[in-house]
């Protein structure tokens, strides 16, 4: 096939900034040919066409693929500074605290769920408590588990007062 004809349609198509379809395309593209290096370059430019936390989890997820945890935990950073008051930002944390998980950095990811539980609003954060929970359940002492577990009571008894 003429793939040097197709890259430079596809690039042409990247001008009119394209649905996230239509980059995830063009980087599936690259990557059938084992592009790494032009398809990290198109995630860079997707992600700035398209400036989501959606957009950064897949460019995370791409680079722990590729096998570099440091430029994965470089796209989860960036990401974290840009979205902290998103909407989709509790998914954004327990991605990246699971990821450090999966690195076996217990410490990074109870940093980052202890700054998401600080930052993102108690009517989003449902999910990142019960995961911080289970977390805490696995990798904490005595004291950590049960300071959530009253963390999670007096979240609980908020919400009550609330209503």
């Amino acid at each position: 096939g003429n793939i040097a004809g197709a890259r430079q349609i596809f690039e042409r198509w990247m001008n009119w900034s394209p649905d996230q379809q239509g980059w995830l395309l063009f980087i599936k593209f690259e990557l059938k040919y084992r592009e790494i290096e032009r398809a990290r370059s198109i995630y860079e430019r997707f992600v700035l066409c398209h400036p989501n936390v959606s957009a950064y989890l897949r460019y995370a997820k791409f680079e722990m693929k590729s096998g570099d945890v440091e430029l994965a935990r470089k796209v989860y950073i960036r990401a974290t500074e840009m979205f902290t008051d998103d909407e989709e930002a509790e998914n954004l944390f327990v991605a990246f605290a699971e990821f450090e998980e999966g690195c076996k950095e217990v410490e990074r990811a109870r940093i980052i769920y202890k700054f998401a539980l600080d930052h993102i609003p108690k009517g989003r954060a449902e999910d990142l408590y019960k995961k911080f929970v289970a977390f805490e359940k696995q990798y904490g002492d005595k004291e950590g588990i049960e300071d959530v577990i009253v963390g999670k009571r007096r979240f609980q008894y908020e919400d009550e007062v609330r209503k």
